[in-house]
């Protein structure tokens, strides 16, 4: 008797398996404001989520940003707003 999953049992598993990504890290540049900015907000989301600061780190901020940006209109239309004003 063969031990483990059935091959069928097997095949489903790696079908249901979320697909490895590769990661890309950036680096940005920030003025001193802005970068205070974004550790504030950080340390405010810290306590609305009831969380410790240190579980936000500046890049789960910045996805949590961009995925905002992305899937939300408004956000989006905020986001469009603030380069409109900076190109300006």
């Amino acid at each position: 008797m063969p031990y483990g999953p059935s091959p069928s049992e097997e095949s489903l598993a790696k079908r249901l398996r979320k697909p490895r990504t590769k990661s890309y890290q950036v680096s940005i540049e920030l003025e001193a404001d802005d970068f205070e900015a974004l550790n504030r907000w950080l340390a405010r989301a810290a306590v609305d989520l009831d969380q410790p600061l240190k579980t936000m780190t500046l890049a789960r901020g910045i996805r949590a940003m961009i995925r905002a940006a992305e899937t939300d209109d408004a956000v989006r239309g905020v986001v469009l707003d603030v380069l409109r004003t900076d190109q300006s």
